[in-house]
């Protein structure tokens, strides 16, 4: 074992806001709790916050009152993982979630823009996605200019994935009526 895993300490969703209350982490400070790590956020870049500004509102447009929609904010995996979205369409509350954090089940599709983090999102948020058993997550990949569609999840994994390129249409599974363009998606 490596001195460097020896010295990881793996912290509770609890400690991570505690920190944040004391202090220790600061209130600018871009970060997530994945399975007990704190990792950085990387910095946004103006193309990736054109696509989340344009999804959100072809979002609340299409889902009016039939789910809410979160931009980059928490969702609470379980005890040891929260992590920020950068988009999640999510069942209907009336009270925006004020009570709690939505959770796995509450998500109707989680949608991560992905520039420099494109291999982050697919091989460490993507499993864990999948293994709380989120039905639906849409990688824009910014770089290939395409939307990834994964549905299906199946342990770490998901058992069927789509692509789709400009010119093409997707629509959350949850609001098969919401068909939004390709390029709309990309805000080429």
């Amino acid at each position: 074992m490596s001195i460097v895993a020896q010295q990881q300490r793996r912290f509770a969703v609890d400690e991570y806001y505690a920190m944040a209350n004391t202090g220790i982490l600061g209130a600018d400070e871009r970060v997530e709790l994945l399975e007990g790590l704190i990792v950085p956020m990387s910095p946004i870049g103006a193309r990736h916050a054109a696509c989340v500004m344009q999804l959100s509102q072809l979002l609340y447009e299409g889902a009016r009152r039939r789910a809410n929609v979160s931009v980059q904010g928490p969702l609470r995996i379980d005890e040891r993982t929260e992590l920020q979205p950068d988009l999640m369409l999510l069942a209907w509350r009336g009270d925006f979630y004020a009570a709690r954090h939505p959770g796995p089940a509450d998500v109707l599709l989680l949608i991560e823009v992905s520039d420099t983090t494109l291999s982050f999102d697919r091989t460490e948020k993507c499993p864990v996605y999948a293994r709380s058993g989120i039905v639906e997550v849409w990688l824009v990949n910014l770089p290939e200019q395409r939307v990834e569609v994964y549905t299906d999840p199946h342990g770490p994994r998901y058992r069927t994935v789509r692509v789709a390129r400009s010119g093409m249409n997707v629509a959350p599974a949850a609001l098969a009526d919401l068909s939004l363009p390709v390029s709309q998606v990309l805000a080429e």
